[in-house]
């Protein structure tokens, strides 16, 4: 038996959790000591196997696994699609390269058949002739479609969005990390719910001061007007996250960017009255931090400097209402000597 696979070699995503790259290299090892030994039933069965666990991983990578006995056409399937436009630095967007990936899938859809007919898992009253070409094509399909699927694997796992604003309250973000991770979101696809959901998270470490994440995910947006690339729930969570910390207490960075930000955020939305009316419901009834508290002059300042943004009369008048709203808070918190 001829096949490269002695040579071959299959990378970890770094994002994956261990015990999930075990399953998949398992299944390569078994592959490679088959090929080795030259059993062949065994070699076919496990290229099988390489794949559905590559795509099981996928699976449960999406927060969706497959059951148990789902049948594994359909697990390649579901694995296929849910990163066939994931997109990511270094993956091509092209259309004839997500043929040729459909090609490769098609392949080692294959496998399952071939197994039946020549591979491991069943009692044979004869044993069937494996030609080389049988070997070669099950090992060169079950590759070339799990190596496919790793490479796009690593940003499916750092884009989902759950992992991603948990990371945004805890973790460290060096320069371009957000930049990527947003990109692997796909925010323009999300739904509007998770959108706003990952706008906050990114406006709460921004205002924490986190410079690379101010950078890569709100300047970046503040300074743009593609309501494709930056969507209006992202826009509208950023909005907030500037001004309200995970407590649900009123927060900006030092010395305060954020209001200027948050307005040259939210001038492309399309609702922006109704976004800033409900920002001000909820900064009136949020509590102050007390770094806040020494800052609120300065938050008045840069709100009424920042007005200018909107355009919309009735946008800039709810967004000066805040910044009244805030004067005389402060006020009260200083002649109550609190």
């Amino acid at each position: 038996m001829n096949t490269h696979v002695l040579q071959a070699e299959i990378l970890k995503p770094n994002a994956l959790d261990p015990t999930a790259w075990a399953a998949i290299r398992d299944c390569f090892d078994r592959l490679q000591g088959a090929v080795r030994a030259n059993d062949r039933p065994l070699a076919i069965g496990s290229a099988k196997d390489l794949v559905e666990a590559t795509a099981r991983v996928v699976l449960d990578s999406r927060g969706q696994p497959a059951g148990s006995n789902e049948e594994y056409d359909k697990v390649l399937n579901l694995a296929h699609r849910a990163i066939e436009y994931q997109p990511g630095p270094g993956l091509s967007p092209d259309a004839a390269v997500r043929q040729a990936a459909n090609g490769a899938k098609k392949l080692a859809a294959q496998l399952r058949e071939l197994r039946n007919s020549y591979g491991t898992g069943h009692g044979r009253s004869t044993l069937p002739l494996i030609e080389d070409e049988v070997i070669e094509t099950c090992v060169d399909g079950a590759l070339l479609w799990t190596r496919w699927a790793l490479r796009r694997l690593q940003f499916l796992i750092i884009g989902s969005v759950q992992q991603l604003v948990t990371d945004l309250h805890s973790s460290t973000f060096s320069t371009r990390d957000l930049a990527t991770r947003l990109q692997a979101a796909d925010l323009p696809r999300l739904p509007f719910e998770d959108q706003r959901r990952l706008g906050v998270a990114v406006g709460q470490r921004s205002a924490r001061n986190t410079f690379t994440v101010r950078e890569d995910g709100v300047e970046a947006c503040a300074t743009s007007q593609d309501d494709a690339a930056w969507p209006a729930g992202y826009r509208e969570g950023v909005a907030e996250g500037l001004f309200l910390d995970i407590a649900g207490q009123v927060r900006v960075d030092m010395p305060p960017l954020s209001p200027r930000l948050a307005a040259q955020t939210l001038v492309p939305h399309p609702r922006q009255v109704e976004v800033l009316r409900d920002l001000g419901a909820k900064l009136q009834s949020a509590a102050w931090t007390a770094e806040f508290r020494a800052l609120w002059r300065q938050v008045v300042t840069e709100m009424h400097a920042a007005d200018a943004f909107f355009q919309q009369e009735d946008a800039k008048e709810e967004w000066l209402n805040i910044a009244e709203r805030i004067k005389a808070t402060g006020e009260r918190y200083e002649t109550a000597g609190v």
